[in-house]
């Protein structure tokens, strides 16, 4: 074979591979490009996640028991109370429609629903009682500087804890002995007094 022949073989087979590979390649994109469209098909779409109520809508619609938190600062609805703080948050309770003594635990400096006191506290948390709705002639022991509702007196003291009694709805002409200093309440008057105590009378 001449050196003409030979070169003229050589691009012959040369330009055959090149065919070939040009084929191969062509029939593996076709094949390939599917599966791809079938797997991008079949392929489940991120869910998206609901986003959460805001603070404002979840105290709009809260019944007794809710929990949401809000900015340190941030108002303290009436009826909530802030049970739990991270220095840049409070969590608050909705305790407006609570039965009748219901106790919860309370932040230091927490706001207090109207009825409720302070039966306990650690120096950092109060325990709270709700006396709203509570029988005449209860009585609770509550923390000396709780707040007292209409319509209690103070039976008894300790210098740290006094003795609380529900005269709300009693009897007339009912008697009670009082600490001297004790809320007399309306419709009652003092009959007798002695050392630190006053016997007082609801008029009939």
């Amino acid at each position: 074979m001449s050196v003409s022949e030979l070169h003229y073989y050589c691009q012959e087979r040369l330009m055959f591979m090149f065919k070939k590979a040009l084929i191969i390649l062509t029939l593996s994109s076709v094949v390939a490009v599917p599966c791809l469209a079938a797997e991008a098909h079949g392929a489940a779409l991120p869910l998206q996640k609901k986003a959460p109520a805001s603070a404002k809508t979840i105290i709009k619609n809260a019944a007794f028991g809710q929990e949401v938190w809000v900015m340190l600062g941030s108002p303290i609805p009436s009826g909530w109370v802030v049970i739990r703080s991270t220095g840049t948050m409070n969590l608050i309770k909705d305790m407006n429609n609570a039965p009748a003594g219901y106790e919860v635990w309370v932040m230091l400096g927490s706001p207090m629903p109207p009825g409720w006191v302070v039966i306990r506290s650690t120096g950092t948390m109060n325990l709270l009682k709700n006396l709203n709705s509570a029988s005449s002639n209860e009585e609770v022991w509550v923390m000396l500087g709780s707040p007292m509702p209409p319509g209690w007196v103070v039976i008894r003291s300790t210098g740290t804890m006094n003795l609380l009694k529900n005269l709300n709805n009693a009897p007339s002409n009912q008697e009670v002995w009082v600490m001297l200093g004790s809320p007399i309440p309306d419709g009652w008057i003092v009959i007798r007094s002695s050392g630190n105590m006053n016997l007082i009378k609801r008029l009939g």
